[in-house]
């Protein structure tokens, strides 16, 4: 057998093996597709000029990135091939005897587009380029069945990669959503645990939050802006906790002095909130809760369009559910009574657009408790 360097094994991360004097048949050149054109005396030039070489379990016989300038035939054993995507190695399939691999070396230099390790003990005799040109000078057509078999491969691989990634999206929106339906979960919690710090507004939070959606829908919010909606419509009084008990609690009048620090909750829960990357999207309903379409609210005084719409959706749920829920110094009034109240606003507390789009639900809204 003619030992030829083998010039791949100083670019590519292999082991290092020896060539043994074994015969490689020639006829296993039939099994291969490209090199079916192939007469006798070609395959037997072509054998002439191949390595055979041995590999253990688990060897790595390609590493993708590296250079190569040869490609392999299985004579026995099998081979995993594997590919790096999205910084994770995925397995792109398996070969066997009479299978090929790293045939793009044959006809570019090019870094190796995947990995190649031996799944069992592996027998494969290995082709450099100019072994192969020597070959396709005598026979030109081989070039084209390589052609025609690369595309194939380069079908298969596609299609490998698509479903894979296909299933890994899948898994990640699942992931996604298990995450969501946490936080979720842990907000509903928190915005609870605050109702029952001030029992004249138990449940009001859920409620609200739930009423404010149905708004978002008629405004025609997006499912982004309505999640962010919904969270800051479960948080909006979280700065509530800084308001000392004893003026929370007050049976009678506040005082102008007690009415400042109430008034900082909003300040303060948007504060609380900036900190935390996946709520801060939510500030504004949290903070500007308090302001009025004509200017008169707080805590910046801001008109019209200058306050932010979410906001301007949250201030008429919330109202709403002021005026018919119980409260330890009124009883809750009927749903079409409150519906009176807010158009008498619009205009002046409320955006009239929204006005609209709260009557336009207001069937959906009267069935929420």
């Amino acid at each position: 057998m003619h030992h030829q360097e083998d010039r791949s094994s100083k670019n590519e991360s292999t082991a290092s093996h020896e060539a043994f004097d074994e015969q490689i048949p020639p006829d296993l050149f039939r099994h291969v597709p490209f090199l079916a054109p192939l007469n006798e005396e070609q395959r037997r030039a072509l054998a002439a000029q191949s390595l055979l070489r041995h590999y253990a379990p688990g060897e790595m016989i390609i590493r993708e990135g590296a250079l190569g300038h040869s490609f392999f035939i299985i004579e026995s054993g099998n081979v995993i091939v594997t590919k790096q995507i999205e910084g994770g190695e995925v397995e792109m399939g398996s070969y066997g005897p009479g299978a090929f691999f790293g045939e793009m070396a044959l006809i570019q230099d090019a870094p190796r587009s995947a990995s190649i390790r031996a799944e069992t003990v592996v027998r494969a005799i290995e082709i450099s380029r100019e072994g192969f040109e020597s070959v396709v000078m005598q026979n030109p057509a081989v070039i084209l069945a390589v052609m025609r078999e690369l595309s194939q491969r380069l079908r298969h691989t596609d299609q490998n990669m698509i479903e894979y990634l296909v299933h890994k999206n899948e898994a990640l929106r699942q992931a996604q959503e298990e995450i969501k339906r946490s936080y979720d979960a842990t907000l509903i919690a928190l915005s609870s645990a605050l109702d029952l710090r001030d029992t004249a507004t138990e449940g009001h939070s859920i409620r609200v939050a739930k009423i404010a959606l149905e708004i978002g829908k008629e405004v025609g919010l997006s499912d982004e802006d309505l999640e962010i909606l919904w969270r800051g419509a479960l948080l909006h009084d979280i700065g509530k906790i800084g308001v000392p008990d004893r003026i929370l609690h007050k049976s009678g009048a506040l005082t102008e002095r007690e009415w400042k620090i109430m008034r900082q909750h909003t300040i303060w829960g948007a504060a609380i909130l900036q900190h935390v990357p996946f709520l801060a999207p939510s500030i504004p309903v949290v903070k500007y809760h308090h302001e009025n379409w004509d200017g008169s609210g707080y805590p910046e005084g801001l008109k019209g369009e200058e306050i932010p719409l979410i906001a301007r959706i949250f201030m008429v749920a919330d109202t709403y559910d002021a005026i018919t829920s119980d409260r330890p110094y009124q009883r809750g009034r009927p749903p079409e009574e409150a519906l009176r109240i807010i158009r008498e606003q619009s205009g002046k507390r409320f955006d009239p657009a929204i006005v609209e789009a709260f009557e336009r639900a207001f069937e959906r809204v009267k069935a929420i408790h």
